[in-house]
């Protein structure tokens, strides 16, 4: 059962020296082949010749391309010889023990090349006429366990072995594999932990965050790498995004201390130490005249294992049916924000599902904005 797939075959080109030989031992074909004597004399016998007899020529074809192809280290040459084998195949031809050599000797060259594929898939099928063939087995066993498909491996190794217990070949990928699942195993456990490692920082917030009642559904915007942590007294601190949806302007609260009261934000932002705001020609943006909203019912609430991928950043995928709803019991409107809470009692109301971070649009009151925005807005619900 000796193998010869260690041999370092390297490309190169036969010497065209096959004119002074007879047709059968040609290693490529010489100029005005068709012309030869030999050549003319084999097309005859062939054509004469039956399915057995054409499919013995092409074995031993074959078997010669390969014997030269391997003394000249010519990867040409081992193609050829698979091309060979193929055409012997390609007969169909009765002879079981011949379509088994066939498919045995090509399995052997598809190793030496390295397609290993092609090395099992004609190892199986050569073990399809002979389950007991020792050659097939070990190619077969070999080329599985290149591919790493081990469970195959594993089964023609435990078909060789009650056919050989002894047989050292198939001992020896015994061993590769039982050391390639090993090194597999530790990889995979490897890999696991650091993943693991990698979400637990995701998996420790987002137990706070469910812990603390807060709900999460997809986020409608997004605030860059910004996400909400946890600090040494326990508090949670959120980014929270404000959008005008009147000049489409938007700012971002970077730290809102979920303590902290809505009124001092607003205080801080649009008192009159507040820097002045370029966009607000008319002035209707005063501390006296801002109204914040939030969209009820935002989405469907993510789960904990979800929220964990999320802040990890891996959002699920959105489902069309899970947002905003204009009707039923958890249909979607603005809610006025009572700015004398804190963030934590306008986050934890019933009906605020937080669309990734908490969101609030901000309104002029008393403007006919304010009333058009109010009345149209949730029409693309």
């Amino acid at each position: 059962m000796s193998d010869s797939d260690s041999e370092d075959i390297t490309p190169s080109q036969p010497v065209n020296d096959n004119a002074d030989l007879p047709a059968l031992f040609w290693d490529s074909m010489p100029d005005n082949a068709e012309e030869h004597p030999d050549y003319i004399a084999m097309k005859a016998l062939e054509e004469e010749s039956t399915p057995e007899e054409r499919a013995e020529n092409f074995k031993q074809q074959g078997n010669n391309k390969l014997r030269v192809g391997l003394k000249s280290k010519n990867r040409l040459l081992l193609r050829e010889a698979v091309e060979a084998y193929t055409k012997g195949l390609a007969l169909k031809c009765s002879d079981t023990q011949l379509n088994l050599a066939l498919h045995n000797n090509r399995a052997h060259v598809h190793s030496l090349l390295g397609n290993w594929r092609s090395a099992l898939q004609d190892s199986q099928a050569a073990l399809q006429l002979e389950p007991a063939s020792i050659k097939a087995v070990f190619r077969g066993a070999r080329a599985a366990l290149k591919l790493g498909q081990w469970d195959v491996c594993g089964q023609l190794l435990q078909q060789g072995l009650a056919l050989e217990p002894e047989a050292a070949e198939l001992l020896q990928i015994q061993q590769e594999l039982a050391a390639s699942r090993k090194q597999h195993e530790d990889q995979q456990a490897a890999q696991a932990a650091a993943r693991e490692a990698a979400l637990a920082p995701s998996r420790k917030l987002a137990a706070t965050i469910v812990l603390k009642g807060y709900r999460l559904t997809l986020p409608e915007v997004h605030v860059g790498s910004k996400q909400p942590y946890v600090d040494k007294q326990g508090a949670l601190h959120w980014p929270v995004m404000l959008l005008y949806p009147e000049t489409g302007q938007q700012d971002v609260i970077e730290d809102w201390h979920e303590e902290d009261l809505v009124a001092e934000h607003l205080d801080v932002m649009f008192g009159p130490d507040a820097p002045s705001i370029d966009w607000d020609t008319a002035g209707e943006y005063s501390r006296q005249r801002v109204q914040l909203y939030y969209l009820s019912n935002a989405g469907q609430p993510l789960k904990q294992d979800q929220l964990v991928d999320a802040l990890h950043g891996k959002w699920p995928e959105r489902d069309p049916q899970a947002g905003p709803k204009r009707y039923g019991s958890s249909s979607s409107h603005w809610v006025p924000v009572d700015e004398s809470l804190s963030l934590r009692q306008v986050l934890l109301a019933p009906d605020h599902v937080i669309p990734g971070v908490p969101l609030f649009w901000v309104l002029a009151r008393d403007t006919q904005y304010q009333a058009r925005f109010l009345a149209e807005e949730l029409r693309r619900f």
